[in-house]
């Protein structure tokens, strides 16, 4: 599976040597450099999703690499690594448009998903998504709603609760729509009017989260050379959306549980407090419950948090709103005389399949399909683990490697092509599940 296109630049050999093993076992492109001027020269030469860079390179340090990168193309997300973590090199790595920022000895399951969400989030964008953090204007987001009853109980629950001030927690999987949601209960508000400020919780910054939430005063760390108003500031009058707020670590969470009491906050390097007007949408996708048995989340927090929970249903138990979310993610395509459609068989295809990244990723299916087809989605345009179902249900495999190139296909589509997990299902190392892959040519 082509998950993306990483260039690692280390002076260090083991660790380009371990980006390498380990992210091409995970379906990467991984291509390495070991000096700033060898990473600018192969960034000219070809494309790449994102870029891990570390900071302390010999010549050439990886600030200078990075202010070079993205004067050349801003659009590769690039992640900073280095054994000398300050908030300086935080600060500046930052400003000139990092995405987030690594010390050394980094745990590799944490860089691997911070790679996974890049690439994710290029992918949604190049679909038109909005950004993930700030406000959010009326026209970026969709509207549709969809018939089943299960999204009916949804639109009840919205319509209540929409015209109170109550905390809203929106409770879901990955990808089945909550910033759609939020958005509509603020639309349906009286605060219709005022801001919609989003704040995706998994994106902030470590060492910066409470700078992007509460603001700071000038001179109130190294590196802040002007005062800055936070995005909770931002949303005064309106509404703050929080996504992911699970991902918040524990020391915020004190803070974050006083401003959720008060709706008052003090930006950092002032004494004075400020209070503001807002109404608050949260969402997870987390077992908010088992997160708390593990001390990932204060119980305090929990019961502030849940005061009014609205359940979002997977994809996969609502396929009766596949048609419709299928014709609204082809209407951009239905344009400057262009006909667009898909046969019955393929849309029997994306009803049969599980969808384990839910709407988003059935909005990713059809606009890659798009791109592919002539005139009508057929479906030799879907990826390989989507066919799997339908193929399942309607051929009898006729060979040992059918029946295990279709095993494995189940495999990594219930386990959303995560190929560790996959390994572990299956009972097979890594590396042999990754010749398979190939052999088989699953995700071609």
């Amino acid at each position: 599976m082509d998950q993306g296109k990483i260039l690692a630049i280390d002076d260090e050999p083991n660790i380009r040597h371990l980006i390498q093993n380990e992210f091409s076992l995970e379906g990467f492109k991984v291509t390495t450099a070991g000096s700033g001027e060898e990473g600018l020269k192969l960034f000219e030469d070809q494309p790449f999703d994102v870029v891990l860079l570390d900071i302390r390179l010999p010549r050439m340090n990886g600030i200078e690499v990075l202010r070079r990168l993205k004067k050349k193309d801003p659009g590769p997300e690039v992640i900073m690594i280095t054994a000398y973590g300050d908030i300086q090199t935080a600060v500046d790595s930052l400003k000139l448009g990092a995405r987030d920022y690594l010390t050394k000895p980094f745990k590799l399951d944490e860089l691997l998903s911070i790679v996974k969400k890049a690439v994710q989030d290029l992918r949604e964008k190049s679909l038109s998504k909005p950004e993930g953090t700030g406000e959010r204007p009326a026209e970026s987001l969709p509207i549709v709603i969809c018939p089943s009853p299960a999204m009916k109980k949804v639109y009840d629950l919205i319509s209540r609760v929409a015209k109170t001030n109550h905390t809203v927690l929106l409770q879901g999987e990955t990808g089945v729509g909550k910033d759609v949601l939020a958005y509509r209960i603020h639309q349906q508000s009286l605060r219709q009017d005022g801001p919609f400020v989003t704040v995706d919780c998994g994106l902030l910054s470590h060492n910066l989260a409470e700078s992007e939430l509460y603001g700071h005063r000038k001179g109130a760390f190294s590196g802040a050379t002007e005062a800055k108003l936070g995005l909770v500031e931002k949303s005064h009058t309106g509404t703050l959306f929080l996504d992911e707020i699970g991902n918040i670590d524990m020391e915020l969470q004190k803070k974050f549980l006083r401003f959720l009491e008060t709706r008052s906050f003090r930006r950092i390097g002032e004494v004075k407090e400020q209070t503001i007007d807002t109404r608050i949408i949260l969402a997870t996708n987390l077992d908010l419950q088992e997160a708390i048995r593990k001390g990932d989340l204060r119980s305090d927090l929990f019961y502030r948090m849940t005061e009014f929970v609205i359940p979002i249903p997977p994809l996969r138990e609502r396929p009766e709103d596949i048609p419709l979310l299928t014709q609204f993610f082809l209407s951009p395509y239905v344009k400057d005389g262009r006909k667009m459609d898909i046969s019955k068989e393929a849309l029997a295809v994306l009803t049969d399949y599980p969808w384990p990244g839910n709407i988003r990723e059935l909005k990713a299916v059809i606009g890659k399909a798009a791109l592919l087809a002539d005139s009508s989605i057929r479906t030799e345009d879907f990826p390989a683990q989507v066919r799997a179902r339908h193929y399942q249900s309607s051929h009898q495999p006729k060979t040992l490697e059918d029946m295990e190139k279709e095993h494995i296909m189940n495999v990594l589509a219930e386990t959303e092509g995560n190929q560790t997990r996959a390994s572990e299902v299956l009972g097979i190392n890594r590396k042999t599940l990754y010749k398979k892959i190939k052999t088989y040519k699953i995700f071609s």
